[in-house]
């Protein structure tokens, strides 16, 4: 049960281009939903520094920031450490893949394992088969 199951091809066909804002700052959420679930992660853009996305280790009960268990993780291809989300010196939220066993996906284009790139409002986030719908909210 606890080791990642590997789907075979998970590439997916090439997602459309979004060009929205990458601009955050200590008045903004990140908000992280599971499509097509009620799941949502909400976060202060401004105060994040690395948050991890995978699902529960059943061996120690380490969890992530981003836990994906409940959200049919295992049967989608989430691995335990599959992805972080780092804050870059100058305020920009990057997305960096782990060397999943089943890829992270950038708006349908394959990340290179340990190469981060920025993300946007409106940007979508596979993790396996499981897809995060990005988006930045300013708060007051």
């Amino acid at each position: 049960m606890g080791t990642t199951r590997g789907l075979g091809n998970t590439d997916i066909e090439p997602g459309t281009p979004r060009w929205g804002s990458a601009k955050v700052d200590s008045r903004t959420n990140l908000i992280l939903k599971v499509k097509d679930l009620d799941k949502v992660f909400v976060f202060d853009a401004g105060t994040i520094s690395e948050l991890r996305i995978g699902r529960v280790n059943p061996d120690n009960g380490e969890r992530p920031e981003v836990d994906l268990t409940d959200a049919e993780a295992i049967e989608k291809g989430v691995s335990r450490r599959h992805a972080t989300i780092i804050r870059k010196e100058g305020g920009a939220i990057h997305l960096v893949d782990k060397g999943s066993d089943n890829g992270t996906y950038l708006n349908g284009q394959k990340l290179i394992p340990n190469q981060a790139r920025i993300l946007r409002d409106g940007d979508e986030i596979w993790l396996g088969f499981l897809v995060l719908n990005v988006r930045f909210e300013r708060f007051s």
